[in-house]
């Protein structure tokens, strides 16, 4: 272009063409921006609205398990229920559970209600009645759980019927566990189509063609839905991670979430999409584009007339009006004309100044805009902070130790309930894993340690059992649990565990076992002792008149008497027999303890002469209630004492404490018995064992009594345990619960 032509353009097209530019710019640039930022904004709210979708639909799947888990509970815990499983009566179950099944099936879409046998063998399907005795225990992993642990589990397992929303509960009969009940709640077609009519969403689930294979299908769909990539699919199964895409559906603009669904056993089983229409969103934003774009141009037109009008009215100043137009140009927004009078120039300065003024003023909203951005962000960061500290609080107060160790095997997390089942600081216990396996037991320690080597080398989750040594010299049982973590990229950065105290579980196994043994020894030995009996009387009384049929100097007279007198010992011996086996019946109310031990005390010293011995007592006044028979616990008090005067040689001092020990009480009983062996120990509590030899002249001791001791005590839910202090010394110890 000739540049002396662009010198002769008038006055006029020199002033137009530069501000026709600079409006035209302004207006683009404004429309730029303000489009730009409704966009970032709709796209904020897309994704919070996707993601609580997403997160509605997994509380869904949650709702139902937990719904599922009730009425498996409210089965599980019916006595008439228990009673007829454990008698294996399937027309009893269904009499009474069969019209219940009819209502939640049609009106609540409960598709399976199924009983199992152990250990997972199809005893009733009310969803099929003809169908049972299949057995299950391969491919129902929620069953073997609720069996092998005793307590319920649910969540979204493959069954015969598919996969579905499940929960199995354990069924107790006196006691003992007889089977497993479950409950079904469909995860088809029908729960999406709910979730649709209710929030507006198009839902697909998909899950794997085959298993163990990436191959992606529908399982079920709100729409005719094409299947998602491969490559996305394994991605996803694989990561856990959550992904937001826009796509078409049809003609349909959409935006979709897309996330994993995890199964009982928190494994990814299949991802589901959520679309929501983005056409309201899209039409929106277009007509925020368009006023947009109106106002720009209606700006443009405004200012090309204006400036078009100073042109033909500019006559002077025009230095200054350069200038300062220079000045704008340059970036000054600040810059305002000078007005030195009111004619044409005058009001084209305060027009420009005016301009420049609602330049400032969209200056300021835009940074208002900024500012409100920052502030959600803030807001967004407390939230997150206040979900950590919230997190952290609960991890921190669980009755069970969690924590984290580094790939060397070093702890680098433990919270404080390790100071409750060990006795020891986190701080005392985190780092080296040697300082950890130190607390282990003696008799578990290579074990545990060679398998979490093994754990933490291949990667693989941990799960063992065994014994841990508390501060104190505790035994404490144990259940560990340990998974692997990995971060982003997949490398493997620590494993997260728990800690769990058994000790009461284990404790309550070796009594039922106890209970059982004893149940049995007792019946065999009564059947033993009543076939005995009847001979024994018979020999008696045909003893006895054969000693009345002869002369009192015939030698077989003191033969006869010979015979009846042991007659008379093995009746004896049958008496004390049968009191060991049938002991009496109890009836427990809460009682003083310290009373019980004082009456006990009391009526020992009636019994015995009082030259060199004596009862010295410690009793703990803090002591709450204890459920005891009085009587009965005072009279096996009395013969425990009773006996530890004979093991003692009837003298010396017998000490008799009472003490508090968390929700236990004990009562001890220390005395000198050096007669006794290691042996006498074991057999402490045996009837007919005699381990304190009686003196010259003095009566042989009955021990029934003490034999009943023990029982006596175990029927008030407590132990007895004897042991030695040293050589010579021996300590008994009854355990008793406090009353609740």
């Amino acid at each position: 272009m000739n540049w002396r032509r662009l010198q002769d353009i008038s006055l006029k097209g020199k002033l137009v063409i530069p501000f026709l530019f600079l409006a035209a710019m302004g207006a683009a640039a404004l429309f730029v921006v303000s489009y730009r930022f409704q966009a970032s904004l709709i796209q904020v709210n897309e994704d919070t609205r996707l993601r609580n979708l997403y997160q509605v639909f997994l509380n869904d799947i949650e709702a139902r398990k937990n719904a599922a888990l009730s009425l498996a509970y409210l089965a599980a815990k019916n006595p008439e229920v228990a009673e007829a499983l454990a008698r294996r009566d399937r027309n009893r179950l269904i009499t009474l559970l069969y019209p219940a099944y009819q209502i939640l099936e049609k009106d609540f879409g409960v598709r399976q209600f199924h009983f199992h046998l152990p250990p997972a063998t199809s005893f009733l399907r009310f969803h099929a009645l003809d169908q049972y005795g299949e057995k299950m225990e391969a491919f129902r992993p929620t069953i073997n759980q609720a069996r092998e642990t005793g307590v319920g589990v649910g969540g979204i397992e493959r069954g015969v019927l598919g996969l579905s929303i499940r929960s199995v509960a354990p069924v107790f009969h006196q006691g003992r566990q007889i089977g497993t009940v479950e409950f079904g709640l469909s995860l088809e077609k029908p729960l999406l189509d709910e979730f649709k009519k209710h929030y507006g969403s198009d839902v697909v689930l998909y899950i794997q063609e085959k298993p163990n294979q990436d191959e992606p299908k529908v399982f079920a769909s709100t729409l005719d839905q094409t299947l998602l990539p491969t490559k996305l699919f394994s991605r996803l199964l694989s990561s856990g991670e959550v992904v937001f895409q826009p796509e078409f559906l049809g003609s349909r603009k959409v935006a979709s979430i897309i996330g994993p669904v995890r199964d009982f056993s928190s494994k990814t089983i299949g991802v589901v999409k959520i679309s929501v229409d983005r056409s309201p969103t899209v039409a929106l934003l277009h007509r925020y584009a368009a006023l947009a774009a109106v106002l720009g141009l209606l700006g443009l037109a405004a200012s090309i007339s204006f400036v078009w009008f100073i042109a033909v009215v500019f006559t002077r100043r025009i230095g200054e009006v350069v200038k300062g137009a220079d000045e704008i140009a340059s970036g000054r927004r600040d810059t305002r004309l000078p007005v030195k009078s009111g004619d044409e120039l005058g009001t084209m300065a305060r027009a420009i100044n005016q301009m420049l003024a609602s330049l400032e003023t969209s200056q300021t909203r835009l940074q208002e805009y900024a500012q409100n951005l920052e502030s959600m962000v803030e807001q967004r960061t407390r939230s997150l902070k206040e979900s950590e500290k919230t997190y952290r609080t609960l991890v921190e107060n669980v009755p069970l130790i969690v924590y984290m160790i580094q790939p060397d095997g070093a702890t680098a997390f433990l919270n404080r309930s390790v100071e409750q089942i060990l006795g020891a600081t986190p701080q005392q216990v985190n780092g080296r894993y040697e300082i950890w396996a130190g607390y282990i037991h003696p008799e578990d320690r290579d074990r545990v340690v060679a398998l979490r080597e093994t754990c933490l080398k291949e990667r693989k989750e941990l799960h063992t059992e065994y014994r841990m040594v508390h501060r104190g010299g505790a035994v404490v049982h144990v259940f560990e649990h340990a998974v692997p973590v990995y971060n982003e990229e997949q490398n493997f950065i620590r494993m997260d565990g728990i800690v769990v105290d058994v000790t009461v579980n284990k404790e309550l196994q070796e009594k039922i076992l106890q209970a059982q043994e004893l149940e049995t020894l007792g019946q065999i030995s009564a059947r033993l002792a009543h076939e005995v009996r009847n001979p024994l009387t018979s020999i008696g009384g045909l003893a006895r008149r054969l000693v009345k049929s002869f002369e009192p100097s015939d030698p077989r007279t003191e033969k006869g008497r010979l015979i009846v007198d042991q007659v008379q010992k093995l009746e004896k011996i049958l008496q004390m027999m049968l009191a060991y086996i049938e002991p009496p019946s109890i009836r427990l109310q809460p009682g003083d303890l310290n009373l019980a031990v004082t009456r006990a005390i009391a009526d020992l010293r009636t019994k015995i002469p009082h030259n060199g011995f004596s009862v010295k007592t410690t009793l703990d006044q803090s002591l709450g209630p204890i459920k005891l028979d009085l009587k009965l616990f005072e009279q096996t008090l009395t013969h425990l004492l009773e006996h530890a005067w004979r093991q003692m040689g009837k003298n010396g001092d017998l000490e008799v404490r009472t003490k508090k020990n968390g929700d236990q009480v004990t009562i001890t009983l220390g005395y000198h018995a050096p007669h006794l062996t290691d042996e006498d120990l074991e057999h402490f509590f045996y009837p007919f064992a005699l381990n304190a030899p009686p003196e010259k002249g003095d009566p042989v001791p009955e021990r029934g009594d003490v034999s009943l001791a023990k029982i006596v005590i175990h029927q008030h839910g407590g132990v007895i345990n004897v042991s030695k202090e040293n050589a010579q010394r021996i300590k008994i110890i009854i355990s008793l619960p406090l009353a609740a």
